[in-house]
């Protein structure tokens, strides 16, 4: 069976390092972007199984970035479950992502298997 695959978007490359080890140790594979228009180029609809996205990014933030990848999908019937990480962890702010049609809210400093269970519980699949 093919690994599942995670893009992972970041601008800090600290945190996708630690992000893309995080989950190549939990069996899946890993893609990177460092900034919202990266991710948007990388974007296929149906070719990454979950999307984990900072929020706070510049040029492009988490929910502008979300907001054009769901455009995307709904010209091809796709759905990727797109999880938003922030250390910008304020009152409101997982509904806010919710509101923005992102699936999940998950402060940056969670620790690996709160990050594994939110994929899993999105995409019912292990790596």
């Amino acid at each position: 069976m093919a690994k599942s695959k995670i893009l992972v978007v970041d601008d800090r490359p600290i945190s996708r390092t630690a992000l893309a080890l995080m989950l190549q140790y939990a069996g899946y594979e890993v893609e990177e972007a460092a900034n919202g228009p990266s991710a948007i180029s990388k974007f296929k609809p149906g070719f990454y199984a979950a999307i984990i996205m900072d929020f706070n990014m510049p040029s492009m933030n988490g929910f502008e970035c979300a907001t054009k990848i769901r455009a995307l999908e709904s010209e091809s019937g796709t759905r990727i479950p797109i999880i938003c990480m922030s250390t910008d962890n304020k009152p409101g702010m997982k509904e806010r992502c919710l509101a923005a049609d992102l699936d999940d809210f998950l402060d940056q400093a969670c620790s690996s298997d709160e990050l594994i269970t939110a994929i899993q519980r999105l995409t019912e699949l292990d790596a």
